[in-house]
């Protein structure tokens, strides 16, 4: 059996940060959780109130930028801490979800979909580029003073233009979330600039080895397969992995069964034998066991309290 999972709109993507809504006051006018109406583009700030999010995945993109506050981010197969003065993007290509969210949490949020940019004399190819992330490296960017202080006046802008929606109001927004996209690609391209270990066979290795198990994890579980599929030995992909990412290069491949576990369980449209099938466990018991393994509970318990949050 092969189905596809959930993606949340927009509309469903505000649900989940903000399942009690509040009066909309303003970005930097008040902390209040707020949010205003969705359909391809929509913006809202996340105050607090929930320690965790399951994972999700959306048909739309995220700029998330962090005013205070911190918490722990998966995207795809990194896990990043946000901290303050750190934006970060979430793409339609990755399930993300979040957890140990500080009591003074506040990130500022804007919501598109591609098809809402593409709408302006901006050529396709250029729109294409500046929303492709480096696969190799986390969507988070950290931000010096004079980057933060640009983007947060993006950011208040596009909320301004969208609450007085004056004449033209819709084209002015999209051509700042473009503005915007492309401060995120300058701080993108400093964070490419700095380590110079990246140029390394570690890293590049590390990487082809990420990129396939993104690619396989459903079908290819052991190291040995993916050191054939990169002509190394297991031993030295083992070593290399363990090297760049402080994890065996086994974990990695176990974490990311385990992260589509968590994002199918949260659907609440699978039973656990249907996941089980799915993640091509031999039997339900097996995905069982596995999934306890990471979580510390079974896949009902875990889906039980993914339906509270």
């Amino acid at each position: 059996m092969n189905k596809e999972a959930v993606r949340l709109d927009i509309s469903n993507t505000i649900r989940y940060y903000l399942p009690s809504r509040k009066q909309w006051k303003g970005f930097g006018e008040d902390d209040t959780m707020c949010a205003l109406p969705a359909g391809d583009f929509a913006i809202l700030s996340q105050e607090g109130g929930l320690k965790r999010g399951a994972p999700i995945k959306t048909d739309h993109f995220a700029l998330v930028l962090c005013m205070r506050g911190r918490c722990q981010k998966t995207a795809g197969p990194f896990t990043f801490e946000v901290t303050p003065h750190t934006i970060h993007i979430i793409t339609p290509r990755d399930f993300h979800s979040f957890e140990d969210a500080s009591d003074d949490l506040l990130l500022y949020m804007i919501l598109f979909k591609k098809d809402f940019i593409a709408n302006t004399f901006i050529k396709d190819h250029i729109v294409d580029s500046l929303l492709e992330l480096n696969p190799a490296y986390p969507p988070l960017y950290h931000l010096d003073e004079q980057e933060f202080a640009a983007v947060l006046e993006l950011f208040t802008k596009i909320e301004r233009e969208y609450q007085h929606a004056r004449p033209h109001y819709l084209q002015m927004v999209r051509l700042l979330v473009v503005e915007l996209l492309y401060e995120v690609d300058r701080a993108q391209g400093k964070t490419l600039l700095q380590p110079v270990r990246h140029a390394g066979r570690p890293f590049q290795l590390t990487t082809a080895f990420r990129k396939l198990v993104e690619e396989h994890f459903l079908t290819i579980r052991t190291v040995q397969q993916y050191a054939d599929l990169l002509h190394v030995t297991a031993k030295h992909l083992s070593e290399q992995v363990k090297h760049e990412t402080g994890e065996t290069a086994l974990h990695v491949i176990h974490k990311r069964i385990y992260l589509e576990a968590q994002y199918l369980l949260s659907t609440a449209a699978y039973s656990v034998k249907e996941i089980a099938d799915q993640l091509n466990f031999d039997t339900s018991s097996h995905f069982s066991r596995f999934f306890k393994h990471f979580a510390g509970v079974r896949p009902t318990q875990f889906r039980g309290d993914a339906v509270a949050v």
